[in-house]
């Protein structure tokens, strides 16, 4: 009986030293959980940063250098790196060590008592930080960089359609009053130039909410000469759009470099119009005629975006970002000014309207123009208040700043 006690004894005794030994042998491994940490190139806060990984992330560890880990970082293209966490951010979850002693680890090749000498240099050369009683080190759980400044230029299509329909229909009235025939072919108004800005908020990883504006404009002259009898006449026509989109944003990042946004605008928009006509008998006598409108109008839109970026340092990115902008704007006011070669003028302030003029049964032009009050005069089929698209497809290119 008594050998066969010793003999278990004996069998325990040595599974307790294998397990002692792979317990020893196991390599130290620590989860991320923060909502996110930053692996840094040097164990230091403001060295740079190397990538972001999310809560729940496991790490093998090469070393602890101080408050930082050194650990072994797998990248998505399967090659991995070295790089450094705060303790603060990540707890052990293997490597039969307590968290004191995981603390006691040091750099190899140098003594406990060189690795506290550089400990206490480093900590003597930063300023002394006072933290609040109320506040524990478990509560700062991701580094505070969570905004960033855009700003970009941008290139825009729209199609304003009863703007240029409206250029269009006063040219070939004025062919067909003059009797010259045929129709012109004008160059429509679709591309704008212009800039913005967004300053972003990440409330949640990956996610963020952004305040910005846009600003851009377009316009377009065209200019039709024709002869009429023995007179010579010719049509300048020149429309013009801009627009203020105030914006507030969510900005969605799925994977490292691409982002997807969804916003709502309030849009502060402007148009203008000029309509000259002229006609000349044998220089220098000449009579013109203009007209000229400019008007205000604001409405609710949304935006939808993607874009890619690349950063360039940990602390600055460029970015290319598609997006379409849907706002339709019918409450434009204004003034519209006429004046012609006489001497002559005549101010109406009012709303902007758009009409057909009917020349004979089957023929009718569009036309635009401010009014004081809606028009009915004989000839004026359908008036309504104008409806422009400011609708269209963009591209931003741009400079993005993370603090």
């Amino acid at each position: 009986m008594k050998k066969s006690v010793g003999i278990i004894i004996l069998i325990s005794l040595l599974i307790f030293f294998e397990v002692a030994s792979a317990s020893q042998n196991q390599k130290l491994r620590v989860r991320v959980v923060s909502e996110q940490a930053n692996i840094r190139v040097k164990p230091d806060i403001s060295s740079e940063m190397l990538l972001q990984v999310p809560e729940g992330t496991e790490f093998e560890v090469e070393k602890k250098e101080g408050e930082w880990f050194q650990v072994l970082v797998e990248k998505a293209d399967g090659t991995k790196i070295r790089g450094y966490v705060h303790e603060s951010l990540v707890e052990v979850v293997s490597g039969g060590k307590s968290q004191t002693a995981i603390s006691e680890l040091k750099k190899p090749g140098s003594s406990k008592k060189e690795e506290t000498t550089k400990v206490q240099s480093k900590e003597e050369s930063k300023p002394e930080i006072t933290v609040p009683s109320n506040f524990s080190q478990a509560s700062v759980t991701r580094p505070l960089r969570n905004f960033s400044l855009d700003i970009h230029s941008l290139g825009i299509y729209l199609s304003p359609s009863q703007l240029n329909q409206a250029a269009e229909g006063v040219t070939n009235y004025y062919l067909y009053v003059f009797e010259s025939g045929g129709k012109a072919k004008l160059s429509p108004l679709h591309i704008g130039f212009g800039y913005g800005a967004d300053i972003f908020y990440e409330f949640w990883p990956s996610l963020s909410l952004g305040l910005g504006f846009d600003y851009f404009q377009s316009s377009k002259v065209n200019l039709t000469e024709f002869t009429g009898g023995n007179v010579n006449y010719s049509v300048k026509t020149t429309v013009g759009v801009k627009d203020l989109p105030l914006r507030v944003s969510l900005k969605y990042k799925p994977v490292e470099h691409f982002y997807i946004g969804f916003g709502l605008e309030y849009n502060l928009a402007r148009m203008n119009y000029d309509y000259l006509i002229s006609q000349q008998v044998g220089s220098p006598a000449e009579s013109w005629a203009s007209w000229r409108g400019t008007a205000r109008g604001h409405s609710l839109g949304w935006i939808e975006s993607a874009g890619l970026q690349w950063p360039v340092t940990s602390w600055f990115q460029v970015f290319a970002e598609a997006s379409y902008r849907s706002v339709r704007i019918k409450n434009f006011a204004g003034n519209n000014l006429y004046t012609d070669s006489d001497g002559w003028q005549k101010k109406e302030v009012g709303d902007l309207y758009y009409w057909q003029v009917q020349t004979s049964p089957n023929i009718s032009y569009p036309v635009l123009f401010i009014r004081d009050h809606l028009p009915s005069e004989p000839g004026v089929v359908n008036p309504r208040k104008a409806d422009l698209n400011y609708s269209g497809f963009s591209l931003k290119l741009g400079l993005r700043f993370v603090f």
